[in-house]
């Protein structure tokens, strides 16, 4: 039994590696189960017994790192509770940014998550991307401990909005290249949190 987990443990091993690399010489897209497999050294059968298809695989490649921020999002690791709110949203988004802007593949798996197969891979990818707005949620909460928290969710659905805008943006060479000398994507997103925050606290000051 041992032997066999160790093998199984092997051949995912092999097929994650392939598939990476794959992904980012040639990319995703381009990318298909045959050439992993061939890459990887093992039967195509094998690719789909472990991931069932490309998008899951292409979840599981990313899990570790999505969880690594995840988790640092709960301990609101880098985030002081002393400066301003776009601040905190900022330092609670730019890890995932960062991510996103590296491995393009991933973004479109987070931005089509509408669209894409449920499978345990990407469930699990999904779920932990849909934590982001627990944790915005959870900021905002905290700036306006009086505020319903069905309006802090709303807020929270805008800072994601907001944050979708900066990685389509980034995405596209058409739209950068239609505007010139375009902000970095951390600047991009530090600029339209600070004008949403800025919209959400005069509301609230409307109300008191």
């Amino acid at each position: 039994m041992k032997l066999r987990q160790t093998r199984s443990r092997q051949t995912r091993g092999q097929i994650l590696a392939a598939a990476s690399d794959l992904f980012s010489r040639q990319g995703y897209e381009q990318t298909s189960i045959d050439q992993i497999a061939t890459a990887a050294k093992v039967a195509k059968s094998s690719v789909f017994a472990h991931f069932g298809d490309k998008t899951n695989l292409l979840a599981a490649l990313g899990l570790t790192e999505i969880e690594q921020l995840a988790e640092a999002g709960r301990k609101r690791v880098g985030i002081d509770p002393a400066t301003p709110l776009d601040t905190q949203l900022v330092a609670l988004l730019s890890p995932w940014l960062t991510y996103f802007c590296r491995e393009p593949a991933f973004a479109e798996l987070y931005l089509s998550q509408a669209a894409i197969v449920t499978g345990p891979y990407t469930e699990t990818f999904m779920r932990l991307c849909f934590e982001v707005e627990d944790q915005v949620a959870a900021l905002f909460l905290r700036a306006y401990p009086a505020l319903p928290s069905g309006e802090a969710r709303l807020y929270a659905r805008g800072v994601q909005a907001l944050f979708h805008e900066v990685i389509v943006f980034e995405m596209s060479e058409g739209l950068k290249q239609s505007r010139p000398n375009p902000a970095p994507p951390q600047e991009l997103l530090s600029q339209m949190l600070t004008i949403w925050v800025d919209g959400v606290g005069h509301r609230q000051s409307l109300k008191h």
